[in-house]
């Protein structure tokens, strides 16, 4: 069968591999769908967090090909949503329920972007969740980010009566704001340049704001105006989701945030920012990292995508087959012109 492997930086190409067999806990799923990730552009650009020969894709659901022995409540033909994430459950970080932070993550799922892909641990309701008909498999796909999302949301518990912003719209950044919407955010803005994402956001009835108009701190202290605390002047944004990995955009976050607010960091950096200590301080924020999901979260985000209160087939902007898969690459590392581009073989 085909799969998609790194090969260098820009190098994304399709190797010939066996078809996967499951061990008696694991099932192989034929591919329906798979989305490409912001780590998978940031690893395609620049060569982060992976080797040459190392299969891509983690944003997938499919049907069920083949079932291990001990595996319960699954058959073949079943149409699932995976949560590739394989946490060892054994090390402090999981005991402690932080299973995102796993030291040992060797059960993952890797591969959504192949014909088949093996799902070690097959556990229903953990690692796979039956996909009602209603659901297609770009939205299965979607459980993935949405997961990353929920968990940032979740992590940060906002008050969604005050200013929110959320700040780059990428597939993260789209699912943190749909996510905030759904558990009843009143006052949220959608930040990008890029009008194709603004376009998404705006979609869904939440405010955006295009900052090629102008400079974003302006326009958001313009907007909710200015709060003081003790040393330090800034704005009234209650939380502000940072999604963008742009460094600019941490400085203008940690200005605007009002004393006792919350800095939710989504998004990953090509290089290591400057934060402005003092002004953290100062204003006690919260500078708060969200990294992952644990089981937990993929459970409530394949809630909110069963339930229809997340609607996330608006963002897929581009279908390329597995065949060109280099060319989906390209298409999704070009930020103006894609929203979410979707893999199918």
């Amino acid at each position: 069968m085909r799969s998609a492997v790194w090969q260098g930086v820009g190098a994304v190409g399709l190797v010939e591999v066996p078809d996967p067999e499951p061990g008696p806990r694991d099932v192989v799923l034929d591919i329906g769908a798979c989305g490409i990730c912001g780590s998978d552009v940031h690893a395609y650009a620049e060569g982060a967090w992976i080797s040459p020969g190392a299969p891509m894709g983690h944003e997938f659901a499919g049907t069920v090909r083949a079932v291990g022995a001990e595996v319960a409540g699954l058959a073949v033909g079943d149409r699932v949503a995976v949560n590739p994430m394989g946490p060892c459950g054994t090390c402090p970080q999981c005991a402690a329920g932080r299973t995102n932070l796993c030291r040992d993550m060797r059960g993952s799922a890797r591969g959504g972007l192949s014909d088949a892909v093996l799902v070690p641990d097959a556990v229903v309701g953990e690692r796979l969740f039956r996909m009602p008909e209603s659901m297609t498999f770009e939205e299965g796909a979607f459980l993935e980010p949405l997961s990353v999302a929920v968990r940032a949301v979740r992590h940060a518990a906002p008050d969604l009566s005050a200013p929110l912003v959320v700040a780059g719209l990428g597939t993260i950044g789209q699912c943190v704001l749909r996510a905030l919407l759904a558990y009843g955010a009143t006052d949220v803005l959608g930040v990008d340049v890029s009008p194709a994402r603004l376009a998404a956001a705006a979609a869904t009835g939440a405010p955006v704001l295009d900052v090629r108009d102008g400079d974003l701190r302006d326009a958001l202290l313009e907007r909710w105006g200015t709060s003081v605390s003790p040393y330090q002047q800034g704005g009234n944004v209650a939380a502000f989701f940072e999604c963008s990995g742009a460094l600019p955009v941490l400085a203008t976050a940690t200005t605007v945030t009002r004393a006792g607010g919350t800095v939710a960091l989504a998004g990953l950096t090509s290089s290591t920012p400057p934060v402005d200590v003092n002004t953290v301080v100062q204003k006690e924020l919260r500078l708060l990292g969200s990294f992952a999901y644990t089981a937990t979260d993929a459970r409530e985000a394949f809630r909110l995508l069963a339930e229809g209160l997340v609607e996330v087939a608006p963002l897929v902007s581009h279908r390329v087959p597995l065949a060109r898969v280099g060319e989906a690459f390209a298409t999704q590392h070009a930020v103006d012109g894609s929203v979410k581009v979707v893999v199918l073989p």
